[in-house]
């Protein structure tokens, strides 16, 4: 068995821990209990630098509507609607003692320098991984139920932008530091402001009352635009978008 699939039967040994989670083939936990949105809390696995894995912790939701929005509109299919990364929300995400990698067993290290150096604070073994994956899965439940309003899809998607800071400066949902809105996030929003028939908010966001630190998705923007005509009409006949 690899590496990788070694770390993958942990996480799945872990979520049978925990009603309604599942681990994915990225090694996501998923929560399928919302049938409008499914929550994610995603270790963040990289397995690019064999023999060890990092880790990146971070929430997530993805909203079923505003995927279906994004690939009949824009032809993509979004990995997740919206996240909240771990290490601008917890100390103990962030920070040389913050875990980092994990590795099959404890390996010898040497310095820049070629000096012998001590295990890194920041790195844990196969070992360890489970108690770790606990805790991650643990703190990201509690931050989806801290920032997102679940009692209903409509809630959900009218209490969006999130709300979390870091170092007493806004935070995107992407983690960019600044405006909520930043790039992809701005898309999602304009997404979810059309499902609960809010047509106007694209018009708003594009214009420079909403202000954003890196360059708008003009192109996506224009999209929507365009199909805003027959979504509104979808809207004032059935009451939904989708």
């Amino acid at each position: 068995m690899t590496f990788k699939a070694e770390i993958l039967e942990i996480a799945k040994s872990v979520a049978v821990e925990r009603p309604d989670w599942a681990v994915n083939s990225a090694g996501d936990f998923v929560s399928k209990r919302l049938k409008h949105t499914d929550l994610i809390v995603s270790p963040g696995f990289s397995f690019n630098a064999a023999p060890s894995c990092s880790v990146q912790p971070f929430s997530a939701i993805r909203n079923k509507k505003i995927v279906r929005l994004c690939k009949d509109i824009l032809g993509r299919d979004p990995f997740w609607t919206l996240s909240i990364k771990f290490q601008l929300e917890s100390e103990r995400y962030r920070g040389p003692e913050s875990v980092s990698n994990i590795y099959p067993a404890k390996v010898p290290f040497t310095t820049v320098h070629g000096e012998h150096g001590a295990w890194p604070p920041s790195f844990i073994t196969k070992g360890d991984t489970p108690d770790y994956l606990r805790n991650v899965l643990a703190d990201g439940i509690a931050f989806i139920d801290r920032y997102f309003d679940l009692q209903s899809e409509e809630s959900l998607l009218r209490h969006l932008p999130v709300n979390y800071r870091w170092m007493d400066q806004g935070v995107g949902n992407s983690g960019q530091m600044g405006s909520f809105y930043e790039q992809a996030d701005g898309i999602v929003h304009c997404l979810a402001a059309i499902v609960v028939g809010d047509f106007e908010f694209v018009e708003r966001y594009q214009s420079d009352d909403i202000k954003t630190s890196m360059p708008k998705r003009v192109q996506d923007l224009e999209k929507i635009k365009n199909a805003l005509p027959e979504l509104r009409r979808r809207y004032e006949a059935t009451g939904k978008v989708i």
